[in-house]
């Protein structure tokens, strides 16, 4: 491996474990879990980096990749996927304990009507909002059209919205 190439790969390590990370913990909902998935997604980068030369399509293959590494951590799994389901504490900002307890709250309910999506809807949904990819990037890495991928997500944050609304009423 050539020098530009270990550099290349340093950079793109340091670019993308965090939201890498965070997708995968938020589907596999285990931050043991995501670790190795996210380990086994560099290690195919690493072994592959003289293949993809194309600095905007890593991006997707990254993620595409981790989609791939996690649909096998499942079917691994699959006898198993109840004791992998380790809770996962979102991490609260500083703040009344009051207003920790709504953001807790708030933040449990949104997991908990994703978990019961559609797993296409809730898998844009997580692409887009918390690692961070454009329409175009989800589409091509999911093979469907910016349209329903803008569909999907706005669908989903309508079906938030109004779990949102109804739970404030109680």
């Amino acid at each position: 491996m050539q020098k530009d190439s270990i550099i290349d790969f340093t950079l793109t390590y340091n670019k993308f474990k965090r939201p890498l990370f965070n997708y995968a913990c938020k589907i596999v909902k285990s931050e043991m879990f995501a670790e190795d998935i996210c380990h086994n997604v560099f290690l195919k980068l690493y072994d592959n980096l003289e293949w993809i030369r194309d600095a905007e399509r890593i991006e997707v293959w990254i993620f595409t990749t981790c989609r791939n590494e996690i649909f096998s951590h499942f079917r691994k799994n699959k006898n198993r996927i109840e004791e992998s389901f380790e809770s996962h504490e979102e991490k609260i900002s500083a703040g009344s304990l009051f207003e920790d307890y709504e953001r807790k709250e708030l933040i449990d309910l949104i997991e908990e009507e994703l978990s019961g999506m559609d797993s296409s809807q809730s898998e844009v949904y997580y692409l887009k909002e918390y690692s961070g990819l454009s329409y175009r990037e989800i589409a091509g890495m999911m093979n469907i059209t910016e349209d329903l991928v803008r569909s999907r997500i706005f669908k989903v944050r309508q079906k938030l919205k109004r779990a949102i609304i109804k739970s404030e009423r109680g």
